[in-house]
This record gives C-alpha cells, structure tokens and sequence, in this order.
C-alpha cells in the first residue's frame, strides 16, 4: 500500500513538478521577450524620429540656401515651421532618452544646430535688408557650410547611434523568440497533466504576442515613411499607412502581391535579383544612401525618386525582409529648382545689356521650365516683347510673328494682370474661351492659336517698385500643367531677372554718368587753365619789371611788400592749376591714363629701397632676395613713389609664386640710353599660351588663386608705359620668370658705362 501511495505520489507530484518547472520557464521567456519588444519597439521609434531630426535639419539647409540666393517671406514662413517641427522632434528624443550616450550625441546635435541656426538667421536677415549676396558669400562658404558640416557629422553620428541600438534590439528580440520557440517545443512531450496547463499557457501567450503585434503595428502605421514587409517569395505582408499614401494603394489591395507592382516595368528584373542576393547574402541591412537613386511606381501610374533601406530577420528559418521607402520628389524638385537659380544668377550676372539680360532669362527658361517664353518691357505708357524664345527651332516664324505684333495695354493681354496690378498669374488650363478673351483682334488670336497654350503663367518684373516688365511662361507641346510650386518658382526667377536688369540699368546709368564727368572736368579745365595761366604769366612779367627797377632809391620797403603779395598770388595759382591737374588725373586713371611725375632718381637708391620693401616678405617664404647690378648705374628720370609701386608689384609676384628656398633676384644694366631693369624667380614659370594675357587687367593663370585681383602687372605696365619706357617678360614652365623693363636714363653714367644687351635671363 505504502509503495503504491508512494507510486502514486511520484505519479502526481513529479508531472506537477514538470508543469511548474515548464511554467516558470515560460513565463521567464515571455518576460524576456516582452522587454526584448519593449526595447526593439523605443529603438525604432528613436530611430525614426532620428531620420526625421535628420530630414528636417537638410530641409532647413535647403531653405537657408533658397532664401540667401532669393530673399522670399513665404522661405521664412516654411523656415519658421520646419524649425518647430526639428526643435519639437528634439525635444521628444531628449526626454524619452535613456541612455548617457544618446543623450549626449542629442544635446551635441541641438548645439550644433543652434550655432547654425543662429549664423543662418544672421545671414538672412541681412538678405532680407538688400545686403548683396557676393558681400555675404565669404560668411556662407565659411562659417554656414563649416557648421553645416559640424551639423551634419554630429547627425550622422546620432542616426549611426540609434541604428545600432535598433539593430542590437531586433538581434536581440530574434534570440528571444529562438529561445521562446525552443522551450514550447521541449514542454510538448510532457505528461497529460500539464496539457491543460500548457492549453492555458498559450491563450495566454496568444493573447500576449496579439498585443505585441497590436503595438508593433501601431508604431509602423505612424511611421510618415513607407514600411513594407515580403516573404521569401518576395510578396508584400505588411502595408503601412505612410506606403499607402506614398503609392496610393489601400493595404488590401497589396497585401499578397509581388512587391514588382510597386516599381517601374525597367526595374522590376535587377531589382528582383538584388532581393534574392540580399535575402542569401550576409549582410543583414543596407542603409538610405548605400543604393543609388531607385524609383517608385505610384498607383496613379507616376514614377517618383525614392531612397530606400532594407534589412531581413530571419524567424523559423525563413527570411523576413523590410524595407523602409522614403519619397524625395520634393526634394529633389527642391534641388533642381536651387541649381537652375544659381544658373540663372551666373547667366544673368554676365552681362550688363538689360535686354540681353532678359533675353538670356527667356533662354535659359525654355530649357527646362517653358515650351515658350515671352519678356514684356514697360516704355512709359506703352508695353512691348523684347525677347519670344522657344524650345523648338521650327517655330522661329511663329516667335518673329508675335515679337513683330504691336500691343495696346488697354486692351486685353496674356499678363495684363501682372503689369497691372504687379501680381503673378496661374493658368493651370488654358481654354479656348480664355485665350479668345486675352486677344486683341483676330490676327492677335489666330498667332495664340498657333503657339497653342495648355499652361501659362506671369510674373512681373518689379524692383524698388517700379514696374518693369513681366514674364510668361507657356506650356504647348510638352502638355505641361504649371502649379503653385511652379509659380513660385517663377516669380523666384522673376526676382532674380528684375535685379540682373535694375543692376544693369544702373550700370548704364553710371557709365553715363561718368562720361558725364569727364566731359565736365575737361570743360572746367580748359575754361580755368587759360585764365589761371594769364595771371601767372602776367605777374611774372610784372615781377621781372619791378626787379629791373630794383636800384631805384626809396622804394625797397615798398617794393618788399609787393612781392610777398605777388608771390602769394602766384603761388594761389599753382596750387589751383595742381589742383586741376589732380582732378583731370583720377579720371584718367579710370581711363587707363595714369599721371606721374618724373625726375633724377637714383637707381642704387631706388634698388635697395625696393628690396628692403619686399625683405619682411622674402623672409617669411624662406626665399634668398638679392641685387645684380655689374658696377654703378647712371640715374633714372622716373617718379620715385611709382617705380617703388612697380616694382612692389612685380617682387610681389615673384615671391608669391616661388617656392620656399627658392631665389628672386633684381637688377639693373644700361641699354640704349634706358636703364634695363629685370625681376628674375626660380618659380614654375608661366605656360606659353598664358604669356599673351600676362598683363590684361582681371586676369589670372590659376583663377582658384585668390590671392590677388590680377590687376598688379596692369598697372605696372602702364605706370612704365607712362614713364616712355616698355615692360616685357621671358618664361618657361618648370624654369623661373624674368619681367623686363626700361626707364630713360637722366644722364650718362660716370666712365661711359653702357651695354647693348639685357642681362641674361
């Protein structure tokens, strides 16, 4: 009996035991998988909520740049909303972080954007005043794009940081539920007994893994990208609700369909073998950026740009790979819109014609923004097509026949509202009824008929509120539909093309009236030297009568007197003649005329001055400065202030361009009855086809050296030229330069010393 109870006993107690043991074991995987989803679920959020601090911080880049190069209030509005939306973002990250390292990478982030920000709203509020962009680019490529990059590394180092967590979370969520898998299936074999048990364990745990999936669905479904899931036979299991209102399907529409029908025909074949070499591979996630630029298929049958990130999970075997897709066509519209506006401002900033300005805005408008584009000037009362540009070579008539047709701005006109009321126009379609009403007479309308508008749209042409013109934009052949980003595009444009014209109208305005001037100075100095010089000559004349009567007795205090007022007037004189002089000078000088005044100066003198001047310089490149003259040298009849600014100009050359222990020599020898001077350097030499342009103002061999404005040998060639002398200069490349020049000798050098050759160079 006793071992039969105790039979029974063993027969009760140990499958009771068993189910305990299984039971606690169960409980402890569902506690470890709970937290190992718990944290797999803060991770991802963290990590999208890192992609989307990322996003709005190059969106604020894109917007700074937008409004540096075309101050625009509704830019500062969209500036305003994405820097709430980046600070809110921020925030939210900081007070959910719970680790020291995150949050310092956060708070890093936040102060490196706070310096940008800061430098950014400095730079356009000055932009907003009519600062000048060229006056603002050395701030933009200095301080802005450093501490974009200060931004964009701390950024990088954040997304890198909470990618890893998230990664280190779904390994370990996969570990859990390998585990979790493998303990239900040891509990199966165990006796009857703990069946019931186990029957209640997985309700249990049924109920628990539908919750975990509730809430892992709830974190994908507001996720603003597209989150899609495909099984090994690359067919789509989860559709969250950023996918759909990307592609514009609903998820049951999708849902068990091959992933191909989210992509372009031309793509579908690549793109399926690069998931099956991804799912076998053994890599285990690619990033946004690691691909080029792919492109989605929308359901409306619309390709759009897209960057993607994919990474597999591997449950029971089988791989699970998702794939997060975000939509970039407004970025890269966004993009686009800024290159063409920096085109445009290098285009328009080549010339200073306003009508080949506009011209050159309606050109580069036809390229890729218009079929067609009109430019309308005010002139007074009156309006008229300046420029017709468009796409097609073949309508040249056509544009001939609507430039050549004169306007009344009375009647009714295609951007009659914008040189009206100064405000934009948007025709997004353009109807038979509409274009009947914008003619002014019949072969008004039969010309609209032929260039066959679908689209148009006006901006007008305003600076400092004075109306100047207008601009239309016209789609025909290409079917184009303009939108309101499109015209805000234009009028960007339209601002762009009203100060290229204004600039170019005062451009003229100040040629005029510099020519204005001159003819002015020239006039005042013919009328007042004449009369200045007849009162000098006249009280010479009248001193030398006085000194001739100067032994006459009784008149020396007198006469005393006199002269001192005599010689006050003469002196009077001169200084206003000098002072003429001066005035006539600075004109000539914006002519290319530069003034001087010579006179014997010494050239041992004169040498040593400029080389003591350039010495400081020499010593700081480690460059050997000496003097090669082979005796004494007659003096020159030179300016001493101007041959020192030659010959600072030309030693500076040399020692700019000479590599440190190189050499840089100066001297002199007597040729002709000139005095040949020569500046030699051991630097690179200059390239033949270069030596032709050498001493054209503005110009430069390396235009990326901005150590000067290439104006130095100019004017140094004038300054000898203005002495009766001539520059020149001798160079090869890899083999030093030699800059040559003469100045009249002021009289022979003591013992005959002349030579009839240069010294070798």
């Amino acid at each position: 009996m006793h071992r039969f109870l105790s039979t029974a006993t063993a027969m009760v107690l140990v499958p009771v035991l068993i189910a305990v043991g299984a039971l606690l074991m169960v409980l402890q995987v569902v506690a470890l998988e709970q937290e190992a989803l718990r944290r797999y679920a803060f991770a991802t959020r963290q990590a999208l909520d890192a992609e989307r601090l990322n996003a709005e911080s190059q969106h604020l880049g894109r917007l700074v740049r937008g409004e540096l190069i075309s101050p625009n209030p509704q830019l500062m509005e969209a500036f305003e909303a994405s820097r709430e939306q980046f600070d809110q973002t921020l925030r939210r990250m900081v007070e959910t972080s719970r680790e020291p390292a995150e949050r310092g990478l956060l708070e890093e982030s936040a102060r490196a954007e706070a310096r940008l920000r800061s430098l950014a709203q400095e730079l356009m509020e000055q932009r907003q005043r009519g600062v000048p962009l060229e006056r603002l680019l050395p701030r933009i490529t200095g301080g802005l794009q450093a501490g974009r990059g200060v931004l964009d590394s701390r950024m990088e180092a954040l997304l890198r940081y909470e990618r890893e967590e998230m990664e280190a979370a779904r390994r370990q969520a996969g570990e859990v539920m390998e585990r979790s898998v493998r303990v239900y299936l040891l509990a199966v074999p165990f006796a009857v007994a703990i069946l019931v048990a186990q029957a209640v364990l997985t309700v249990r745990e049924f109920r628990r893994r539908h919750a975990s999936e509730a809430r892992f669905s709830g974190i994908v479904n507001i996720a603003a990208d597209a989150i899609i899931s495909i099984d090994e036979a690359q067919r789509i299991t989860i559709f969250n609700s950023g996918a759909e209102a990307i592609f514009g399907y609903g998820a049951p529409e999708v849902l068990g369909q091959p992933l191909d029908m989210l992509l372009p025909e031309r793509f579908r074949a690549n793109h399926r073998q690069f998931i099956q070499g991804f799912a076998a591979g053994p890599d285990e996630s690619r990033r946004m950026g690691e691909r080029r630029l792919i492109f989605g298929l929308r359901k409306s049958g619309e390709e759009f740009p897209a960057e993607a990130a994919i990474s597999k999970l591997a449950l029971e075997g089988r791989p699970i790979l998702t794939v997060i897709l975000r939509d970039i066509s407004v970025q890269k519209r966004v993009e686009e819109e800024q290159r063409f506006l920096v085109r445009a401002g290098e285009l328009l900033s080549s010339s200073l014609d306003p009508e080949q300005t506009l011209a050159s805005v309606a050109q580069l408008a036809v390229q890729s923004l218009a079929d067609w584009c009109l430019v309308y000037l005010m002139e007074g009362e009156q309006v008229r097509r300046s420029e017709v540009a468009h796409r097609h070579p073949g309508k040249q008539e056509l544009a001939a026949a609507l430039q050549g047709l004169r306007l009344d701005l009375r009647q009714p006109l295609l951007v009659r509202e914008s040189l009206m009321r100064r405000e934009p126009v948007l025709l997004p379609h353009v109807t038979a009824e509409q274009l009947a009403a914008m003619s002014q007479g019949a072969e008004h309308l039969e010309l609209l008929r032929r260039l066959a508008p679908r689209s148009l749209m006006g901006v007008p042409l305003v600076t400092k509120d004075v109306l100047l013109g207008a601009l239309l934009f016209i789609a025909s052949e290409s079917e184009r539909s303009y939108t309101p980003g499109d015209l805000e595009f234009a009028q960007g444009l339209g601002r762009l093309a009203s100060l290229a014209v204004e600039n170019a109208r005062l451009y003229q305005t100040a040629r005029h009236a510099t020519q204005a001037r001159d003819e002015v100075l020239g006039i005042v100095a013919h009328d007042l030297r004449s009369p200045l010089n007849s009162i000098v000559l006249s009280i010479q004349a009248l001193q030398q009568r006085r000194r001739a009567r100067g032994g006459e007795a009784g008149e020396g205090a007198a006469r005393g007197g006199d002269t001192e007022v005599l010689e006050r007037i003469v002196s009077s004189a001169r200084r206003m003649n000098r002072l003429i002089d001066d005035l006539l000078d600075v004109a000539r000088m914006e002519a290319g005329r530069l003034s001087i005044s010579p006179g014997p100066q010494p050239t041992e003198a004169l040498l040593h001055a400029a080389l003591d001047t350039a010495r400081p310089q020499a010593q700081a490149g480690d460059i050997h400065l000496g003097l090669e003259v082979p005796g004494a040298l007659p003096p020159v009849l030179a300016d001493w202030d101007r041959l020192l600014q030659v010959f600072s100009n030309l030693l500076g050359n040399a020692l700019k361009f000479t590599p440190p222990g190189g050499r840089v020599r100066v001297g002199a020898r007597v040729e002709d009855g000139h005095l040949c001077f020569f500046v030699r350097d051991t630097g690179p030499g200059i390239a033949p086809e270069a030596l032709s342009r050498i001493f054209e103002r503005f110009w430069q061999g390396d235009r990326k050296d901005r150590r000067g404005a290439g104006l130095g040998l100019s004017i140094a060639r004038g300054l000898i030229e203005a002495h009766g002398g001539k520059m020149r200069v001798e160079s090869e490349p890899g083999q030093g330069s030699t800059f040559f020049f003469t100045i009249p000798v002021a009289f022979p050098a003591p013992g005959g010393h002349e030579s009839a050759t240069p010294p070798d160079s």
